[in-house]
């Protein structure tokens, strides 16, 4: 007796997403039933490890020590992913999708089946595409290639204008024919990573799509300079390490975004990054994130004096422009402030590593009630500075401190005698081993060894030998 096909069409649905393309396609051989389940679906997702059953090192046949043959299998299994691919669209009888997701190794050889999908799918009112192009290494050399272009007129073969979340990677995107944005009207997500994009469409984009939300430009490669964001409807914005086609790193000028609550603004690059080179006009700017390099430009925070709605920040600041921190405009509105500290690129002698300008940054601070604090990749320091009474006005507001990659190192003790001596309504101090890089996607947390051999106890015997009031708030992970 056949019990599963008695189970209601969402299980059934939810059994489907489990299986591989290979073995979905089976399915329709099953029953009328089962074909017809495929009406149901709304969501097409197609990643190339899933569609083929296989593991990136499969997929590439590594480790091999021949970029030919990496192309090569790459190549097979990307003609797989599309056979099954296209069988499968040719197979599916829906009239109405919500979202297409694909992830493969493309590049423009494609270009004609990638449109077809797309085309797929804006005829099916479709409301969000992710089309996720994986890189094409390590054997670029061996095969010059073009990015798939994005072809904005696709769009324009319906009157629809359906589509409210984009997101491309490693594509080419230009203008639509007559610049004719109607289709996009409904856009509110707009995602760009590692893109060639043209700076007059963004600036035009922006102009036209009227409920644009959000807006990532992240890696991107523009034609001569990066676009103005001009904007009355944006409230999310992500920029970084975005370049010229020289290749050198470009900077946001200018920030015209009245209803902007969020941004998030990096360079991957030394090369010209400055804060003090912003134009910025965000009046209800809540949320920033940025990074800081330099030492020697204390201009660079004259910025976040100006915006006076901010609460929340996180800096991720070069090891040696914090050591230099001497002085700072205040953050008059700042309730939550998270610190990473790196140390990528800098040359800093262990005996001047001190976190002396968190403090600096906690007493520009007056209303803060929480305060995180990230060191990356911490190692024990020798020969250390030893620095006691340093000259700082109490805090009556932060309540919650937290200092992660923490080792044992004295100028981390010395940080939680001074937190704990002028932090007058401070409820808990915790010290934590655990850590993530500043600048990956990686989201899984490392430790330092060292930390749970003697971390703790070098802590403990440090604050025995020093007269510290509120020992008691202090919490080691």
């Amino acid at each position: 007796m056949d019990r599963i096909s008695e189970l209601p069409d969402e299980i059934l649905c939810y059994i489907l997403t489990m299986l591989s393309i290979k073995d979905l396609l089976k399915t329709s051989i099953l029953s009328r039933r089962w074909c017809k389940l495929w009406t149901l679906w709304r969501d097409l997702h197609f990643d190339i490890f899933h569609v083929l059953g296989k593991s990136k090192q499969e997929v590439l046949h590594l480790p091999s020590n021949s970029p030919m043959e990496i192309q090569v299998h790459r190549d097979i299994n990307m003609d797989e992913f599309a056979k099954r691919v296209d069988q499968f669209l040719n197979n599916f009888q829906g009239t109405k999708i919500n979202s297409f997701f694909a992830s493969f190794y493309s590049y423009d050889k494609h270009s004609n089946i990638i449109d077809q999908w797309i085309s797929f799918a804006i005829a099916r009112g479709v409301e969000t595409i992710n089309l996720l192009l994986l890189p094409i290494m390590p054997c670029t050399y061996v095969t010059p290639y073009e990015p798939y272009k994005f072809v904005l007129d696709l769009f324009l073969e319906t009157n629809a204008s359906t589509l409210k979340h984009l997101r491309l990677e490693q594509c080419l995107v230009c203008h639509p024919t007559k610049c004719d944005y109607i289709p996009f009207k409904n856009l509110r997500y707009l995602s760009l990573y590692l893109s060639k994009v043209d700076e007059m469409f963004i600036e035009s984009l922006l102009s036209n799509c009227r409920w644009l939300e959000e807006l990532h430009l992240f890696g991107c490669e523009f034609r001569s300079s990066m676009p103005r964001i001009v904007s009355s409807s944006l409230c999310y914005l992500k920029v970084g390490a975005c370049f010229d086609n020289i290749p050198k790193n470009i900077n946001l000028s200018l920030l015209d975004c009245l209803k902007l609550t969020s941004l998030e603004y990096h360079s991957l690059l030394y090369d010209g990054y400055s804060l003090d080179t912003l134009n910025i006009n965000t009046p209800l700017l809540k949320s920033f994130h940025c990074t800081v390099f330099y030492a020697d430009d204390p201009n660079q925070y004259a910025i976040f004096e100006t915006l006076s709605k901010l609460e929340i920040m996180r800096l991720d600041i070069n090891l040696k422009a914090l050591i230099s921190l001497k002085e700072i405009q205040p953050f008059k509105h700042l309730k939550q402030l998270n610190i990473i500290i790196f140390q990528h690129f800098v040359t800093v002698e262990p005996s001047e590593i001190n976190l002396l300008g968190i403090l600096i940054l906690l007493r520009a601070s007056p209303l803060l009630h929480k305060l995180s604090v990230m060191i990356t990749r911490p190692m024990i320091v020798e020969n250390q500075k030893v620095v006691k009474d340093v000259d700082i006005c109490s805090h009556d507001k932060v309540k919650i401190i937290e200092l992660g990659g923490c080792v044992g190192n004295w100028y981390e003790i010395e940080f939680v005698m001074n937190v704990l001596q002028y932090a007058h309504k401070l409820e808990r101090i915790v010290l934590s081993p655990y850590w993530r890089e500043w600048d990956s996607s990686d989201l899984d947390w490392k430790s330092d060894p060292v930390w749970f051999q003697n971390g703790r106890q070098k802590i403990n015997e440090n604050l025995r030998n020093e007269n510290v009031v509120g020992r008691e708030k202090l919490v080691l992970i």
